[in-house]
């Protein structure tokens, strides 16, 4: 055999497999063996001995209908990297489980909120014993209350924005810290002649009120699951509450009404050094405590809107809509009513009500 066929040996038994491929039928009836160029180009239909040996290369319809299968060996070598899905954000979704963390996230934050409550009403619940330290009216005391209402205005739909921007936890930092300083601020204020350095401290604690308002809601929705939203919601406001409360009662029991000018500013001085200690002490835990998030959503509700999160809403649309919705309105309405007839102020804006404006807020947005 091998004298009879010198062609053979010269060309490593090419003409042979190509006298096989041309004598089997298979081969020569069908043209898109010979005729596809990726049959004839890829290195492997000639070298490789399986392609004449095999039978199933001729009697297997696919290699002639589906020629990029001999084209491209990847996907015959991993066939699973194709019908295998990304599982990783789907499974994370769905998993609903409330955090521990929840409950010191709330608590913290009435913490703070009670912090800035009570720094609201201190100058008021004593504002005779000010007014002669300080050597001012009643009314630049009563400002010191009333800058708390001034600042709120402008800032409530910017700060409200921010936190829709930034999040949860960048908002409770910036309230805490500005908390802080101006707590700090006021104990420069402890001689006679310094009530502009006390009216800038009170000014920084109400800018730092307007950061803490619109929080109550977002906490609840975002921590706490379906049936502790009103519960979470309730225990943030109650700090704001409780901390106006304190307000009316330490402030006559830490500073008494003297003459004595140097022992009045120690008085004073006692009242200032314990709030800043307490204001610092609380930002330190929003530092630690505060998270944007849990790990996993707490409701079916929060799972919705991580999926379905969009960063390309407008804010100034949603806020038209959300004034558009006749039962926010109407929420609106009743809201401001008992405020004129009572004179409630800050009180007024401390309502647990804000629960349920943070909801009509989100669904706005929605």
């Amino acid at each position: 055999m091998v004298n009879e066929d010198p062609n053979q040996q010269d060309h490593d038994g090419t003409p042979s497999q190509t006298s096989a491929l041309q004598e089997h039928p298979n081969f020569s009836v069908h043209p898109s063996v010979s005729m596809h160029p990726s049959v004839s180009a890829h290195p492997s239909v000639s070298i490789h001995p399986s392609v004449s040996a095999h039978p199933s290369v001729s009697i297997h319809p696919s290699v002639s209908v589906y020629p990029s299968i001999s084209a491209h060996p990847s996907t015959l070598a991993q066939p699973s990297g194709l019908i295998q899905p990304s599982s990783s954000g789907p499974e994370d979704l769905s998993v609903i489980k409330v955090s521990k963390r929840r409950w010191a996230v709330v608590l913290v934050f009435s913490c703070y909120s009670m912090c800035n409550a009570f720094q609201w009403i201190q100058y008021g619940s004593i504002n005779n014993i000010f007014m002669n330290f300080y050597g001012v009216s009643a009314f630049a005391i009563d400002w010191l209350s009333m800058c708390y209402m001034l600042t709120y205005i402008p800032l409530l739909l910017p700060v409200a924005w921010l936190l829709e921007k930034f999040g949860l936890r960048t908002i409770a930092l910036t309230g805490s810290a500005l908390n802080c300083l101006g707590a700090w601020v006021k104990l420069g204020s402890l001689k006679p002649h310094l009530f502009p350095v006390t009216v800038l401290g009170q000014v920084i604690c109400s800018v730092a009120q307007v950061f803490i308002l619109g929080m109550p809601s977002r906490i609840a929705s975002v921590w706490f699951g379906a049936n502790e939203v009103s519960t979470a919601c309730s225990i943030a406001v109650f700090g704001n509450q409780l901390g106006i409360a304190i307000g009316f009662l330490v402030p006559p029991v830490l500073v008494p009404n003297v003459k004595d000018q140097d022992k009045l500013a120690y008085h004073i001085s006692i009242m200032f050094y314990i709030i800043a200690g307490v204001a610092t002490l609380l930002f330190i835990l929003v530092i630690i405590v505060f998270k944007e998030k849990p790990k996993h959503p707490p409701s079916r509700a929060q799972s919705l809107s991580y999926a379905l999160a969009s960063t390309d809403a407008s804010y100034l649309s949603s806020i038209i809509r959300l004034f558009k919705n006749l039962n926010f309105v109407l929420l609106v309405i009743t809201y401001e009513t008992p405020g004129r007839g009572g004179g409630g102020g800050q009180q007024e804006q401390q309502s647990p009500h804000h629960c349920a404006g943070g909801a009509f807020l989100r669904e706005g947005r929605g």
